[in-house]
């Protein structure tokens, strides 16, 4: 089976780091694949999901935005947010969800609106990308 090194990084550290055989990311014109002896290539990620495939095992991470580099059987990734799936707590994130969109109607100042509908839009993609998920281990059941 071919391989190719994958690191995912984002503000608060090294997300994910292994060996692997594919890679689905979200780019700003479509996803994109990646399989060994890919092509080099810089671009910038979309938010939304990474699909990371390892022997028969599949991992789901969610980001917001970066970039992507692939280089010498070699990808890295830095986004802007990312979180393992696994590591997504449905009701927390629905908390602050609402949070979020409490923030975003009571807030007047405009540094404070853009955080707000940051934070929102962060928390609507991990849910989004969290009942994908239980989507998909419901179907393999």
């Amino acid at each position: 089976m071919k391989i190719f090194s994958l690191e995912i990084i984002s503000p608060e550290g090294s997300i994910y780091k292994d060996i692997v055989s594919e890679v689905i990311l979200p780019t700003t014109t479509g996803e994109i694949a990646v399989l060994p002896g890919h092509a080099p290539l810089f671009t910038k990620l979309s938010d939304g999901e990474i699909l990371v495939k390892k022997e028969k095992q599949s991992i789901s991470i969610a980001i917001s935005g970066g970039f992507l580099e692939i280089s010498e059987n070699k990808v890295n990734v830095l986004a802007n947010y990312a979180v393992r799936s696994e590591e997504i707590e449905m009701q927390k994130i629905a908390e602050a969800k609402a949070k979020a969109e409490e923030a975003l109607k009571q807030t007047k100042d405009k540094e404070g609106l853009i955080a707000a509908e940051k934070d929102l839009k962060k928390y609507a993609m991990e849910l989004k990308i969290a009942e994908r998920l239980k989507k998909r281990r419901k179907k393999n059941i």
